[in-house]
């Protein structure tokens, strides 16, 4: 058994929570987006990140995609609200 797979089992959390989208917002001028899928769009105002089988939707003010790798997105400016669909 992988070490992951054992730390989810002693954690006691579903198979499918493995590679899950995780969103980190740090105050109200930074997101974190670890495990996305891709952007599906991009604007100062609304971002929209894929994440799999959801959905998240960022809202805000001056929105800049600071960083973009394959396990992460960074994006900064005044965030309004982050929603998960």
């Amino acid at each position: 058994m992988r070490l992951l797979e054992k730390l989810m089992a002693r954690l006691e959390l579903p198979p499918e929570a493995e590679g899950a989208v995780r969103v980190t917002l740090s105050g109200q001028r930074e997101v974190r987006i670890e495990h996305h899928r891709g952007l599906l769009a991009y604007s100062q105002r609304e971002t929209e990140i894929s994440g799999g089988s959801v959905r998240v939707r960022i809202r805000g003010d001056g929105l800049l995609l600071r960083a973009m790798t394959a396990e992460e997105l960074l994006i900064t400016g005044t965030v309004f609200g982050v929603d998960i669909e």
